[in-house]
């Protein structure tokens, strides 16, 4: 990857809450490591039950979360915009797939496969753990929120 490409998607990571978390240096390294993806409103991002590896952060947009119910209908669990993290569960358990992800508008994710990230743990483990503990942090968040959702349900 050249240096422009790398300073364009460090750009972008920059603005988001885990470039925050990071200084510049840091965020530039991890940069090298994600690719920069745009979808239009309406495309399936992610599909339930595919095979894949990979997690993105959103940089701009907002994508719907669907899961499948008995009868092959999808039902709406949550909208989520910037700085969100999508396809994380695949991402750390290798399963298929566990939600469809459609983009409800124009998208840009910075994307992180498990083979790249493999490779920046290798190389630079304290990036590596300072990036997994974000993305510990906004899983924790979005669990706090979905058990408010589900307590609330049963009430």
């Amino acid at each position: 990857m050249e240096d422009s490409d790398i300073d364009d998607i460090a750009a972008l990571l920059d603005g988001l809450k885990l470039g925050a978390a990071l200084g510049w240096e840091e965020v530039r390294r991890i940069a090298g490591y994600m690719q920069v993806k745009s979808f239009p409103a309406g495309t399936t991002i992610i599909q339930e039950g595919r095979k894949a590896t990979s997690l993105a952060f959103i940089e701009k947009g907002v994508v719907t979360i669907q899961k499948e119910e008995a009868g092959g209908c999808e039902r709406h669990i949550i909208d989520l915009t910037r700085d969100a993290v999508i396809g994380e569960i695949a991402f750390f358990d290798s399963e298929p797939r566990s939600a469809t992800v459609v983009a409800k508008t124009d998208v840009r994710l910075l994307i992180l496969t498990r083979e790249r990230f493999d490779e920046l743990a290798a190389i630079e483990p304290q990036l590596a753990i300072k990036t997994l503990f974000y993305i510990g942090r906004v899983l924790s968040r979005r669990l706090r929120q979905v058990t408010g959702r589900f307590v609330g349900l049963l009430a």
